[in-house]
């Protein structure tokens, strides 16, 4: 399944059966808000949220990617922007787990190029990594761009993906901003 197919299943997946799901609490009362013990982001005012599961607890975390938020901007195939929040259960370091993340990118689709990676910090100094990335070939080629962090106890992926053209680094900079971060407290609780 290719990265462009696994956005549709997971807006899909996290917009109309996840939302109905017990475990699924309802959307933070302002749609562009996500928080949980150890992370913030703000979406950009004119996202519309797909879905949103609050908090998700580190047991209900596996090692696989665990989609907690998507955001959709935009409202034609051309300039249709798909942000959302990936976590896992996941406790070793930064490069090891951008590996795992490139590996992830790969399986996915064969025709993946990572083109940069960028030690940054979030806003509030939390050191994370800036990926770019290009996927698929051809009318189906798109970029990916991500900020990829630990917070010593998940992975977490804040993304931005869209149709080739349709964004360059600073833009996905600018829609991915509202991100901070710390260190996942102990217990799990704030």
């Amino acid at each position: 399944m290719n990265a462009y197919r696994s956005l549709i299943v997971i807006v899909l997946a996290l917009a109309v059966p996840a939302l109905a799901a017990a475990q699924v609490a309802a959307p933070t009362p302002d749609p562009h808000e996500y928080d949980d013990p150890a992370m913030h982001y703000t979406a950009p005012a004119d996202a519309r949220l797909v879905g949103q599961m609050q908090h998700p607890t580190l047991q209900t975390l596996s090692q696989d990617p665990t989609p907690v938020a998507t955001w959709v901007l935009g409202n034609t195939q051309y300039n249709a922007k798909a942000i959302s929040i990936t976590m896992q259960s996941y406790t070793g370091s930064l490069d090891g787990f951008d590996s795992t993340y490139e590996n992830a990118l790969r399986a996915d689709d064969p025709a993946t190029l990572v083109k940069s990676k960028q030690p940054v910090l979030l806003q509030n100094g939390m050191p994370a990594l800036f990926v770019e990335v290009t996927q698929g070939a051809g009318f189906q080629t798109r970029k990916i761009f991500a900020y990829l962090w630990i917070d010593s106890q998940r992975a977490i992926v804040l993304s931005v993906v869209a149709s080739l053209g349709a964004i360059d680094e600073q833009s996905a900079k600018t829609l991915l901003a509202g991100a901070t971060a710390v260190r996942y407290p102990s217990g799990g609780q704030p």
